[in-house]
């Protein structure tokens, strides 16, 4: 078994109505001074409503920041900060979507420095940097990111167009299913299929280990078994709770393990095609398990098994990992997924990605395929077209 690592790096606190215990965990930081970070739709759902009587309860003021973009734009972190530096926050509360969780971390590093320049941070690799007298709280509204739990920022640097990221993980991540119950059908299928991707990306990658299996199998049961039901009847409580707990696992997960060439390739489709990014997960997962088959049949197996796939026992390598693919499929056509034509690709669109794939050195290296060689960017174009190829919708 060799020696290994495992952590977690924040507490978290989970249950239906989780997001009213706030104003007491900021109160015992000694806080005085909020910024919320979340959009405006989760204001009018009502998903700020118990977290602002927690706040009153234990007298701690806050203020609002409503403007949150896709992907975390540098420029609109930058102002952020600014807003908060100049209302005198102590303590960053982030409520949405990985995207707003994203930037309520890099609103509360810099709101730490008093600095209003992310871009500095954003040269490759990812830095590690954590604020030193600002608590971040982040309560997640769609299950998919798991950025509560991370330490993964991911942000666009708008001098260059490319996505970045910071490691920087919260202080407690709340997860309250309640808040996902407004989450609309086509977001929920996005976020479900990223945690599959993490899931899939832990059990099989380089730095796989017995503690993110135990928790990224137990995860991606719990997809299997919840997503198609949140997408059809998203009131369900049970099958959200479910979901958030498979979100904040996959997560875990990938804390020891990190993602690997199935997230590379869907950023470099976010480039070219401007996909989104779950959707992005589900196309190419099927296609990276195939790619694997023969270098992880084990992992592929226990995936098999997690994803309650029918087998015989006498498929190849090649086809348990189709079988799997095909569950997949049949998932995402209950969720109503396009193809990549349906979203406006060419096949060409696609294929332009290759070099982007090959340069993203920090995550396909993670994958046993490629653990002890370089990709090609002849490889990747036959990947790239593998998925192109891959779902007919």
């Amino acid at each position: 078994m060799g020696i290994f690592k495992y952590t977690q790096l924040n507490p978290v606190i989970f249950g239906a109505g989780a997001i009213g215990t706030v104003g007491e965990e900021l109160k015992n930081f000694g806080c005085k001074k909020l910024l919320f970070v979340c959009g405006p739709n989760v204001t009018k759902a009502g998903g700020t409503v118990k977290a602002e009587a927690s706040l009153k309860a234990n007298g701690i003021d806050f203020v609002y920041w409503n403007d949150v973009k896709p992907d975390a734009p540098s420029g609109l972190i930058n102002k952020a900060a600014e807003f908060a530096i100049n209302e005198g926050c102590d303590a960053v509360l982030g409520i949405g979507g990985g995207s707003c969780m994203d930037l309520a971390k890099a609103v509360a590093l810099l709101l730490d420095l008093k600095e209003t320049k992310i871009e500095k941070y954003l040269p490759p690799p990812p830095p590690t940097m954590q604020p030193e007298k600002v608590p971040i709280l982040l309560a997640p509204t769609t299950s998919g990111s798991g950025s509560e739990g991370t330490m993964v920022s991911v942000i666009t640097d708008e001098t260059t167009g490319q996505k970045q990221a910071i490691f920087i993980h919260a202080t407690i991540g709340i997860i309250d299913p309640e808040l996902t119950l407004t989450c609309p059908p086509s977001v929920t299928a996005q976020a479900g299929f990223d945690v599959m991707a993490h899931c899939i990306e832990s059990i099989t990658g380089t730095f796989r280990n017995p503690h993110s299996e135990l928790l990224a199998l137990s995860a991606l049961r719990r997809v299997r078994d919840n997503l198609v039901e949140c997408y059809e009847h998203g009131d369900n409580l049970e099958a959200r709770s479910e979901m958030a707990l498979a979100s904040n696992w996959a997560g875990l997960a990938f804390v020891d393990t990190d993602i690997q060439l199935g997230h590379a390739t869907c950023d470099a489709l976010s480039a070219t095609c401007h996909t989104p990014h779950g959707i992005e997960c589900s196309w190419v997962t099927p296609e990276l398990l195939k790619l694997m088959a023969d270098t992880v049949p084990a992992e592929i197996l226990k995936i098999a098994e997690a994803m309650r796939v029918e087998l015989t026992g006498k498929e190849t390598n090649m086809e348990v990992a189709e079988k799997i693919g095909d569950t997949i499929h049949a998932m995402m056509h209950a969720c109503n997924v396009k193809t990549l034509a349906g979203y406006g690709a060419t096949k060409e669109m696609v294929l332009s990605g290759a070099p982007l794939v090959v340069a993203a050195r920090h995550l396909w290296p993670k994958c046993p395929v490629f653990a002890d060689r370089d990709i090609t960017v002849e490889e990747a174009t036959a990947f790239l077209s593998n998925i192109w190829e891959g779902y007919k919708g």
